[in-house]
């Protein structure tokens, strides 16, 4: 257990943890201030990296942006979201000065997937185990950690035709099922 001393404000303390790089985002509840650190195992522990943000407007709640949600051909290292009483949602954009604009991998290891790293059951049953993770290198986003390919979108028109045959189909089996006597829902 280590202490380590921030500043004297009263407010809530809100630590939000970027465990891909280990810095340490420090914001305060009625602070508009939020400073940055990066975390260490061993002695001194934390390493001020900067001044962070600094702000007159103080913050009621903030979060922080999943990796996949970054602009990372820009060097953006994090995205907090803060929430304030007068300005709604604020986006605090934090990102590390780079003369390239080639992705960056010493900043952007593999992070978090959007895929479950196991079902409901298994968590239920006791699973621990860690978060299936994903390159944000724009070259390996062919797949989302899972080894599927992404998603791909239809039109409208698309998906318009493939409901007509749907409907069609549908009419084609209640019939059936009218010919044959069988009773159903009809909705």
């Amino acid at each position: 257990l280590h202490v380590e001393k921030i500043d004297t404000a009263a407010g809530a303390l809100m630590p939000m943890y970027d465990a891909d790089t280990d810095v340490i985002y420090l914001c305060g509840k009625g602070d508009g201030n939020i400073r940055t650190c990066e975390f260490e195992d061993k002695a001194p522990y934390f390493h001020k990296l900067n001044d962070g943000f600094r702000s007159t407007v103080p913050l009621k709640g903030v979060c922080m942006v999943p990796k996949r949600g970054l602009d990372i051909m820009q060097c953006e290292t994090v995205r907090l979201l803060k929430v304030t009483n007068e300005q709604g949602v604020q986006p605090l954009s934090f990102t590390v000065p780079r003369k390239s604009d080639a992705f960056q991998p010493d900043i952007y290891p593999n992070t978090a997937s959007n895929v479950p790293a196991h079902t409901a059951q298994e968590w239920w049953g006791g699973s621990s185990k860690g978060p299936k993770t994903m390159s944000l290198n724009p070259r390996d986003k062919s797949t989302n950690g899972a080894g599927k390919a992404p998603k791909k979108f239809q039109s409208v028109a698309t998906l318009s035709s493939d409901v007509k045959k749907l409907e069609t189909r549908i009419r084609y089996l209640e019939g059936k099922l009218d010919a044959a006597g069988i009773s159903y829902d009809k909705k």
